[in-house]
């Protein structure tokens, strides 16, 4: 289920008009209504499935308000934190046509930051007896939903981020733990890094990334004068893969070597550590879109990266089943299916989990669902590399709630993955295999494979309690062997 972080800030108000925006898939707009006492209202459009809506909060509207917007580039760019200052305004009152005697609490002041390092203007003016809030979710995570209260102008405000929805896994930081922590997310790829030395340890780094035609640049740690470059052939497509990297016994970075997808390394950073190497390079995903750390004032803690699937042919990405809901999860691409771990219960798939095989090492996929380690489990074990996934089949469809008192129907429907099979050159694995029509409404047949392929990875959307859609990576069988 997607992770969602709501984060507050206090109010002394009595008197609320609360608001819930619910969760959406991003906002593509800010717009901003401020007079001479600060924010006087906030409209802000979102993005679900493809459509806008925009809602309002704080009614009040008038000559003496000036309207300024924030666009965001949806869905490459997303909002990941906004910061403000609450305060007393003594507002005019345009139905009485004088200024209030009370000063009331609101906020007065906002500003929004992006992925893409973008930072708005900043909005209203900070109030009389103001203080500064900041809303972040954690790690990277984007703005889905506004709550908080209104009623002639904008009281409070609180917000909902949640984890950005791809086909990322994170490395965590390698080095020491002070520092400030960063995260520059993730983008179409690099082209350039750029470091700076002092005494034998890494001081800053740099990084431009690519986002389409833009190019951004993130910059962390200490400017130096000693500073070096590697620039990477982005037009032909080269990415990074690998970081190799070493920490002193300070737990500082001290060197850095950056490998790419055409077999070239650039020149060795800083000063190399030979007892306290790291290596980022994940299995299964191959393209470095973007880092993520911590530094001091004037030295890299800690480095860490964010990495992608690339499928080039003749792997193909077949497009996940079932239901559009649920935290989007991704194991990448590897060599073959070893284990298949299936728990499941109430005539629906629970979870789902996957070991891979990767040249001789094993790779255990994340738990997919399935957070309370509840319901039945099968495990199905593939014999060595001579078994191999070519299909799977199931059916997933809606289930009507029904009360325990008079047998009538609740207005919720349960959305469920009501069979799931998988078939490989040798048996066919199955889990729950009832009826799929069976107390179910609208069930939907699916079947994921491809003439001579193979099934090297998988990905879908999950929730805590259930398996909402699953797809598959294949490849051709002669040359996946």
């Amino acid at each position: 289920m997607s992770t969602l972080s709501s984060v507050e800030t206090m109010s002394e108000d009595s008197e609320k008009y609360n608001f819930d925006d619910g969760v959406y898939d991003g906002v593509k707009k800010v717009i901003i209504g401020e007079d001479s006492q600060g924010v006087a209202y906030i409209k802000i459009q979102y993005v679900r499935n493809g459509d806008v809506v925009q809602l309002e909060h704080g009614s009040e509207r008038g000559t003496q308000i000036t309207e300024s917007e924030f666009e965001v580039n949806d869905p490459d760019e997303y909002i990941t934190c906004i910061e403000g200052t609450r305060g007393e305004a003594n507002r005019y009152d345009s139905d009485i046509l004088m200024w209030n005697e009370t000063l009331n609490r609101t906020v007065t002041e906002l500003q929004f930051k992006t992925s893409h390092g973008r930072t708005s203007q900043k909005f209203g003016k900070p109030g009389a007896d103001s203080f500064e809030f900041k809303l972040e979710g954690e790690n990277g995570t984007k703005l889905v939903g506004l709550l908080g209260c209104s009623g002639r102008f904008l009281d409070d405000i609180e917000a909902n981020f949640d984890v950005v929805s791809s086909a990322l896994t994170q490395l965590e930081p390698q080095g020491g733990s002070d520092g400030h922590s960063w995260d520059d997310g993730a983008y179409d790829g690099l082209r350039k890094v750029c470091v700076g030395e002092d005494a034998g340890r890494v001081t800053s780094v740099e990084f431009v990334y690519a986002k389409g035609d833009q190019r951004i640049t993130h910059c962390h740690g200490m400017d130096s004068n000693e500073r070096k470059e590697f620039e990477l052939r982005y037009e032909d497509g080269e990415y990074i893969n690998s970081v190799e990297g070493t920490i002193d016994a300070d737990g500082f970075v001290s060197s850095l070597i950056f490998n790419t997808s055409m077999g070239r390394s650039s020149e060795e950073f800083g000063k190399a550590v030979a007892k306290n190497e790291f290596f980022l390079k994940p299995i299964g995903f191959h393209k470095l879109v973007g880092f993520r750390g911590r530094c001091c004032v004037d030295r890299v803690n800690a480095l860490g990266a964010n990495f992608a699937v690339v499928v080039a042919p003749p792997v193909k990405k077949l497009q996940a089943q079932g239901i559009d809901f649920g935290e989007e999860w991704d194991d990448g691409i590897h060599d073959n299916v070893r284990v298949i771990t299936v728990s499941y219960g109430y005539e629906s798939v629970i979870s789902v989990t996957f070991e891979y095989a990767n040249g001789t090492g094993i790779v255990l996929g994340d738990v997919r669902g399935d957070f309370e380690e509840i319901g039945d489990k099968k495990e199905f074990k593939l014999c060595d590399n001579n078994e191999y996934i070519i299909s799977v089949q199931g059916f997933f469809g809606q289930k009507l709630l029904t009360s325990a008192a008079d047998d009538s129907e609740f207005e919720s429907i349960y959305y469920k993955m009501k069979r799931l099979d998988f078939i490989t050159n040798i048996t066919t694995y199955s889990v729950l295999e009832n009826d799929p029509s069976d107390g179910y409404k609208d069930v939907v047949p699916f079947k994921l494979e491809e003439k001579d392929h193979k099934i090297v990875g998988f990905h879908g959307k999950s929730t805590e309690l259930s398996l909402r859609q699953i797809g598959v990576y294949v490849k051709p069988i002669d040359d996946a062997n």
